[in-house]
């Protein structure tokens, strides 16, 4: 089944808190109701329609737009795949580390 994976990172240019920006674009992603993982440098989604993900991603923009930022720049990748990809999980696993070392 076709599964798709888009990654969105928010760049908060000038005006607001920058944390404040990109906690609303963490919130904005986990209530579209997709799988996501939270990284450093971007927050990864996953689902089954790219088009969904994208209009996902392009609200999540909108909702940083509106505050009261001069600018918001949106860093969007989408990986699709008609033969499937891996879970997130699946993909990311071997190469975590612990945090033990």
């Amino acid at each position: 089944m076709r599964r798709a994976h888009l990654a969105i990172q928010v760049v908060p240019l000038g005006g607001a808190v920058d944390r404040e920006a990109i906690e609303i674009s963490i919130r904005c992603i986990r209530e579209s109701g997709f799988k996501c993982g939270v990284g450093p440098m971007k927050t990864t989604t996953e689902g089954y329609s790219s088009d969904k993900l994208l209009r996902a991603a392009l609200a999540d923009h909108r909702e940083v737009v509106s505050t009261d930022l001069k600018a918001v720049q949106a860093n969007i990748r989408l990986l699709e795949c008609s033969a499937g990809l891996d879970a997130l999980g699946v993909c990311v696993v071997p190469y975590m580390e612990s945090r033990n070392r």
